[in-house]
Formats: C-alpha cells, structure tokens, sequence
C-alpha cells in the first residue's frame, strides 16, 4: 500500500513540475502576434462622428489582441471641432498619433 502511495504521489509531483515549467517558460516568451511596427489608420473627414468609438474599440483590439501596435487617425479634412477631439483621444488612449494628409 505504501508503494501505492509512494507511486502515485511521484506521478503528482512530477505533473506539478511540468506544470510549473510550462506555465515559466510561456511567461517568458514574446506575445504571438505583436507587430511593432504596424498600424491602424483610421481615415476621417468633416465632423467624424464615429471617430470616439473606432479609436476606443481599435484600442480595446489593440491591447487584447495585440496585433498592432498605434493607431493614426488621418486627417482628411476634418473640421475645427472634430480635429480638436482627436487631439483629445490622442491625450487619451496611449498609441494614437494625429497625422495630415497631404493632396498630390
């Protein structure tokens, strides 16, 4: 009965172990999927409606999923006042970059 016992609790230690040494060494790699240097555009014009929301779900990907790494939002003709908010979403949400088009 003690073999028994003696048995089972190496086959529990050493799962235990396995256990602890998969969980260290998947800490210790780099995320699959992060891209360090790519993108989200999001192209906006007039009042931009949606732009709070796209910029927040884009965010909320970024951060779960990791498979970009900022998000510009371009600005192709934006008015007074939505331009303003994307200067706020860019002091808002880490990785958001305000940039402007340029017509050729």
């Amino acid at each position: 009965m003690v073999l028994l016992e003696d048995g089972v609790l190496a086959v529990l230690a050493a799962v235990g172990l396995a256990s602890l040494i998969w969980l260290g060494y998947s800490l210790l790699q780099p995320r699959c999927g992060v891209f360090l240097n790519t993108a989200a555009l999001v192209w906006a014009s007039g009042s931009a409606e949606e732009l709070e929301q796209s910029v927040r779900a884009l965010s909320h990907i970024r951060t779960q999923e990791r498979v970009f790494s900022r998000i510009v939002i371009l600005d192709c003709g934006l008015d007074d006042e939505a331009r303003a908010r994307a200067r706020l979403l860019c002091r808002k949400y880490r990785g958001v970059e305000l940039k402007e088009t340029i017509d050729t």
